[in-house]
């Protein structure tokens, strides 16, 4: 999602730019209090959180893609539970922390538009995809 000139390497292998944009924002982060950190990390995490409740509820409606030797017991019951607690958790950010959700989405959401997809990477994926489903069809 970020633009390629992030992850070019130096000479020693190391992504130099990614290394500084990453100090810049920890240098940025730090200055706040440690609950307000702590407020970031959950926010992070419920984002990462709530595709995968709402995955499992698709793939096992659906059964597109089956998991080999996935049963999720109880039915709906697990995800409905997970659903209920991260929506909860919401309710415990304050304005700042959801101001600065917020504002990264939205940064990321530009950023997604303006970066050039790899034609290479993006072909490779769509046969993978292609393939997949294949397999999947035969079985």
């Amino acid at each position: 999602m970020l633009p390629s000139w992030i992850g070019k390497k130096n000479k020693y292998d190391a992504a130099q730019v990614a290394i500084l944009f990453s100090a810049a924002i920890t240098a940025l982060l730090i200055t706040q209090s440690y609950l307000f950190l702590v407020s970031c990390i959950v926010l992070a995490s419920f984002i990462q959180y709530l595709p995968s409740i709402l995955a499992v509820i698709k793939f096992k409606h659906t059964n597109e893609f089956p998991n080999h030797g996935f049963k999720l017991p109880g039915g709906y019951t697990i995800t409905i539970l997970a659903s209920i607690i991260s929506c909860y958790m919401v309710t415990n950010f304050t304005w700042k922390t959801i101001f600065l959700g917020l504002v990264v989405g939205v940064l990321a959401a530009i950023a997604y538009f303006f970066i050039g997809k790899d034609k290479a990477v993006e072909h490779k994926h769509q046969l993978y995809l292609k393939n997949a489903k294949e397999i999947i069809k035969n079985i």
